[in-house]
């Protein structure tokens, strides 16, 4: 993994501990894959589900011409869980041929 998608998760992992009621509770954390193919992006997102993230959304983009994939897991959004995520979501993503985009979660103020 880079350093910095590291150093990123940092930030954000002390950005939730600053706003947030609750930073170490657990909560809905969204993985982001975009695909040129709608075959590789429906594959991915059985893959996901089969491993129990729920599909959010699997279909065309509002905003390009690409697919877009939505996958959701309730999880802990600790540093060390969010760096082996993007690093195993990056893997992921270029076995099955797509992009990963990233991750957000929602912040309880």
């Amino acid at each position: 993994m880079k350093k910095i998608i590291s150093k990123i998760n940092k930030e954000i992992r002390g950005f939730i501990k600053h706003m947030d009621a609750e930073p170490d509770a657990k909560r809905p954390t969204t993985f982001w894959f975009y695909s040129d193919s709608e075959d590789r992006i429906y594959r991915l997102s059985q893959h996901l589900q089969g491993k129990g993230l729920k599909i959010e959304y699997c279909g065309p983009s509002a905003s390009n011409d690409k697919q877009l994939l939505i996958a959701e897991k309730w999880m802990y959004p600790a540093e060390e869980s969010t760096n082996n995520l993007w690093t195993y979501f990056n893997e992921l993503a270029e076995r099955f041929g797509v992009e990963f985009d990233g991750w957000e979660t929602r912040l309880d103020i």
